[in-house]
């Protein structure tokens, strides 16, 4: 299962009024960050037009079974929107760059789900194949949706540990936020990558595939 890239975004939006603090530009106290965190579930589509070595070459490596043959391809997308406040005071060599807001958006959206051309629509190979086809959409769906909360929760720790932050050079701080936020949330898209290979290598254990094999006395 192949896995876009993270994508972090930052947004500055004009500068704030000036904090009444004379020895810091930042307020004393760090403001809550809101967090979103969105799941967009996999959307199946059949494709029952390709033959059996088409289906194999799109996934080199994996085992197929002796005579059924399907394939669901999945793109586990990441992307986080982190917004800034830029604060000025009334030192202008200094300023004060407060985390506004992340946002994550993550899932699958449109999954392609190919059945080898064999067999048609009503048939037994066809509804066995479609059936473990379908259990491996039910995985991505299942975990995705498991981890929503665990990834809220760490985002909102992530959030805590960015205090208000007094800077001379607001471009290189926010750098180097991002980056931190970037180090903190790659191991939550590792996490989840690693719970989807479990469940789908569990599902094509060659004892399945042969009780999925079983289902049909033809093929």
């Amino acid at each position: 299962m192949a896995a876009s890239p993270v994508c972090m975004m930052v947004l500055f939006p004009a500068f704030g009024a000036p904090p009444n603090h004379a020895s810091s530009p930042c307020p004393t106290r760090s403001p809550e960050v809101p967090v979103k965190v969105r799941f967009t579930s996999a959307q199946p589509s059949y494709n029952n037009l390709l033959p059996r070595s088409k289906i194999e070459s799109m996934a080199p490596g994996r085992e197929f079974g002796t005579h059924s043959v399907g394939l669901t391809q999945s793109n586990l997308h990441w992307k986080i929107v982190t917004r800034f406040r830029l604060d000025t005071s009334s030192n202008r060599q200094e300023s004060c760059i407060l985390l506004a807001s992340i946002t994550l958006d993550y899932g699958f959206g449109p999954t392609p789900v190919f059945i080898d051309q064999r067999y048609q629509p009503g048939t037994c190979p066809y509804q066995a194949t479609l059936s473990h086809e379908n259990a491996h959409v039910a995985i991505l769906n299942r975990e995705g949706q498991l981890m929503q909360r665990s990834i809220e929760q760490k985002l909102h720790a992530i959030a805590a540990a960015i205090p208000p932050t007094p800077t001379r050079s607001p471009q290189s701080t926010q750098q180097r936020l991002l980056t931190k936020i970037d180090q903190e949330t790659r191991p939550l898209l590792s996490a989840l990558n690693t719970r989807l290979e479990a469940q789908h290598a569990r599902l094509d254990d060659p004892r399945n595939l042969k009780k999925t094999q079983q289902q049909c006395p033809q093929w």
